[in-house]
């Protein structure tokens, strides 16, 4: 049995939203484009970092979701507001996917 239901996983997915808004009002829209920025989730929430934290229950390299590479890959270093919702469901997948592999196989 997964750790993140559908009702886990919705509301993880609003929690990295409100993140990659937050970072995308105060940095630009380049900021979550910069290498090394990851999603993490540990004990305390869901969090931006470039590596400081050590012992997440997941951590996804923004750069590493599909439309992150598609405007990477494009040459285009910035990503625009309408696509937050779209990256932060990819980013809800890849950490989910992580946390449901801590519960071992029954």
């Amino acid at each position: 049995m997964p750790l993140l239901g559908n009702a886990e996983k919705a509301e993880l997915e609003k929690l990295i939203l409100e993140r990659f808004t937050e970072h995308y009002e105060a940095q630009g829209a380049s900021a979550l484009l910069v290498e090394g920025l990851r999603v993490v989730v540990n004990a305390s929430g869901i969090a931006l970092d470039r590596g400081e934290t050590e012992d997440a229950l997941a951590a996804v390299e923004v750069r590493s979701l599909f439309t992150a590479l598609c405007y990477v890959s494009g040459g285009t270093l910035a990503i625009p507001r309408d696509a937050l919702e779209t990256l932060a469901s990819e980013a809800t997948s890849a950490a989910a996917s992580q946390i449901n592999r801590i519960v071992p196989d029954r």
